[in-house]
């Protein structure tokens, strides 16, 4: 899946939806940072509403299945250096 922020043109990468409080948000890679940012959906636009890869049901979402099994997810939340190697190393693998 792929979002465009309505406050730049850059594309985003989704690996995860999850709703909270009534919302629905959207964790996604942005170029240029180097971590997961959450994304409300009523702030982006759907560029591409496939989601492409092995995703899970976890807690309150759909999420890309890596990050859940390999316990990335609160790390790329932090921009953790070293979960944020591995999470690409994942995706280099899976030809992304």
């Amino acid at each position: 899946m792929k979002i465009k922020n309505g406050r730049s043109e850059k594309i985003i990468d989704v690996y995860a939806v999850y709703w909270s409080n009534g919302e629905t948000y959207f964790y996604g890679f942005s170029k240029g940072y180097n971590g997961l940012l959450a994304y409300k959906a009523s702030n982006v636009k759907i560029i591409d509403p496939a989601m492409s890869g092995d995703f899970i049901f976890f807690e309150s979402g759909i999420f890309y299945k890596p990050l859940i099994e390999e316990k990335l997810l609160d790390d790329l939340l932090e921009y953790d250096e070293s979960a944020y190697n591995r999470f690409l190393e994942i995706l280099k693998a899976e030809g992304r």
